[in-house]
């Protein structure tokens, strides 16, 4: 019942988006509520439509995303690797919306855990997400966590899986690329 309650709830998000917004501070605290839900299918399909608001309310959802993200860095430690890639990828697009950036901290414990997972698709999902953060990250939140974010894409280089080493080297010059046009247009406009 509850799962088709969510299910039912994602529909009507999709169709009246903009009847949400002056409810999206109620609407984070319910999401954060019911990601730590025992299903795992209900804690998919939330994490799920996490992701689709973090694209379709980027600029709305950030300044109340504490509790999501708490429940999702919960997640991350879960007995399923289902429930830890789709909450890495959550989490993730959820810390590229205005303002959330700057809960980047309380991540970094539970990206530390997710780097040394056991299930190497959940490392190579971790990779390329982490990789996006960097890539994306505000200018603000780049300047103060790139070192963090860094050194868990570097912990890739040591990963047992042969495809995720080569991945991590690929991002990693891919990230280095990135930040140094942006330094190279910070230069340019001072």
């Amino acid at each position: 019942m509850r799962l088709k309650l969510v299910i039912l709830f994602k529909k009507i998000l999709k169709k009246y988006p903009n009847e949400i917004k002056p409810q999206i501070s109620e609407l984070a605290k319910m999401l954060g509520i019911i990601l730590k839900d025992q299903f795992p299918e209900i804690k998919v399909q939330v994490s799920q439509l996490i992701s689709d608001l973090s694209k379709s309310m980027k600029n709305d959802i950030g300044n109340y995303a504490k509790q999501i993200i708490e429940s999702l860095c919960l997640n991350m430690k879960h007995q399923h690797n289902k429930i830890r890639k789709i909450s890495i990828t959550s989490l993730v697009d959820l810390l590229l919306c205005n303002e959330a950036g700057n809960l980047i901290d309380e991540c970094i414990p539970s990206f530390t855990i997710v780097s040394n997972d056991k299930n190497k698709d959940t490392r190579k999902i971790f990779l390329n997400k982490i990789a996006e953060l960097l890539k994306n990250l505000n200018n603000i939140y780049l300047k103060k966590y790139e070192g963090k974010l860094f050194v868990l894409l570097l912990s890739g280089i040591s990963d047992d899986d042969n495809d995720n080493q080569q991945l991590a080297k690929s991002l990693i010059e891919e990230v280095g690329e990135n930040i140094h046009k942006l330094e190279l247009e910070l230069n340019k406009n001072e």
